[in-house]
């Protein structure tokens, strides 16, 4: 090219990121200089970006999402001087991963390009950050703590699978006041959907966009977006993953509703009783933070109760639930839910719970520290402390004790016949699933509202309608 060519050239690169990604090459395993590719969802993409200012995106793996980010980063340091941008990834590993995507592209570009004296001297150039000396223009990397971002200013703000960040909904107070002080600085959050987590921040915000709350825009690209991608390529996918089928869902999505609906598909339970009662879910009435009332007391209603102990200490739960039963139905209507409480506190709240309601038939699991949770009942003086023996208090929740009763718990959810609106705990159900015929947990919590509802829902039959009273004399009923 000559001189006059390379100044048009540049020209219509300041003014059009889709001519400077003709110039992109990529790499992929196997290739380190591929040809970017405008497949028709990118192109779409770009012409988001021009649009909108705001902007959270939904998409499937391997779609070049984040080949499009960098290239775009890349562009803006290129063409608008002291122009500042800021990538947000989950961990240290990914931010860094995601930044070489723009040093790669820019090692990529023509030589004449990076031979322009604005571009020939790389500064700074580190795994964190890379930019411009002369332009004074830079991309920042930073994993997603509770600090990052602050403090920051930047015209581009990207947030790279933000549905995994730990610290999204903090992340995204502090970028999203660095960007709105101009109409002409953007923050955009991308995502594959983390299935474990079907309350995310992440998707609330999403849906808030998709309906017009929040002033973002609401994109979502598919698994078929990608050339080449059919149903015959979706089925090798799914066969691929028959026993872990929520992956496929999470990281290929046919439709925004699939990606956003919850492990409910693959779970123990029904997927429709779940998805009905995620419609329904609530904390209740919330005492200390941490004693859930979902239904008062009522007369007329009979109730059971069940006790699973963690250490109470952060990790591992410890839950009391009670269930309100009136003929056929039944319902959670109190929950004490915490890892912060010890045991003889968790006892104690326990105890004055149940008394609420009628002091229900409490089964604590007796393997473990729950153990010190029943001596403790026993020293309050709690009346209806379930039995397994003439001597033996508590129920001992060995692994085929435990498979009975999620059988069971399983049938009386399924029949509708016990309806729980409590939010953990209806989470924890959509992630319970057979694991080699076995009931398991497969999110990040440990199941424990599930297994206190269980041990409720053992001795459930056993509680009913008071018998009404009567009196014989000499085989004839007197009253």
């Amino acid at each position: 090219m000559n001189k006059e060519e390379k100044l048009k050239q540049l020209t219509l690169i300041y003014t059009d990121v889709l001519e400077f990604a003709k110039l992109v090459r990529i790499q992929e395993p196997g290739d380190l200089a591929l040809e970017w590719q405008s497949w028709s969802h990118l192109v779409d993409f770009f012409h988001q970006l021009r649009v909108y200012n705001l902007i959270d995106l939904i998409k499937s793996k391997q779609i070049g999402i984040s080949w499009g980010l960098s290239l775009y980063a890349l562009w803006k340091i290129m063409t608008i001087p002291g122009w500042n941008v800021l990538e947000l990834s989950k961990g240290k590993d990914e931010s860094k991963s995601l930044l070489e995507k723009s040093r790669i592209i820019y090692n990529n570009l023509p030589v004449w390009i990076k031979e322009i004296p604005e571009y020939a001297v790389i500064e700074p150039n580190s795994t964190e950050q890379f930019g411009f000396k002369l332009l004074r223009s830079k991309i920042t990397a930073f994993p997603s703590t509770e600090t990052a971002g602050i403090g920051e200013t930047a015209g581009l703000v990207i947030h790279d699978e933000s549905d995994f960040h730990d610290y999204y909904e903090i992340n995204l107070s502090h970028t999203r006041a660095t960007v709105a002080d101009s109409p002409e600085r953007q923050l955009v959050s991308v995502t594959t959907v983390d299935k474990t987590k079907p309350d995310s921040y992440f998707k609330r915000h999403w849906k808030d966009a998709r309906d017009g709350k929040n002033g973002f825009k609401a994109l979502f690209y598919g698994y078929d977006v990608r050339p080449g991608r059919d149903d015959e390529w979706y089925r090798k996918i799914e066969k691929e993953n028959e026993e872990t089928p929520w992956v496929v869902k999470g990281n290929y999505p046919r439709t925004a509703e699939e990606a956003l609906e919850p492990l409910s598909a693959v779970s123990c339970f029904n997927g429709d009783v779940m998805k009905g009662m995620w419609g329904d879910v609530s904390n209740g009435e919330v005492r200390e933070g941490f004693i859930h009332i979902l239904c008062p007391p009522v007369v007329g209603t009979q109730y059971a109760a069940g006790i699973d102990v963690g250490e109470g200490v952060g990790l591992d739960y410890s839950v009391l639930s009670i269930i309100g039963k009136r003929g056929l139905m039944s319902e959670v209507v109190a929950v004490i839910y915490s890892n912060k409480v010890g045991t003889d506190s968790f006892a104690f709240e326990s105890d004055r719970l149940c008394r609420e309601y009628n002091s229900p038939l409490l089964v604590v699991d007796n393997i473990g520290i729950g153990r010190a949770v029943i001596d403790k009942l026993l020293e309050l003086g709690y009346p209806r402390l379930y039995k397994m023996n003439e001597t033996k208090y508590g129920w001992a929740l060995t692994r085929p004790n435990k498979r009975e009763l999620a059988v069971k718990l399983v049938e009386r959810v399924n029949n509708g016949s016990l309806i729980t609106r409590f939010k953990p705990m209806v989470q924890e159900m959509m992630e319970y699933q057979w694991i080699n015929g076995y009931p398991e947990p497969t999110g990040k919590t440990h199941g424990d509202t599930v297994i206190s509802l269980m041990l409720a829902g053992a001795v459930l039959d056993k509680v009913g309608p008071v018998p009404e009273a009567s009196m014989y004399v000499a085989g004839r009923r007197v009253f």
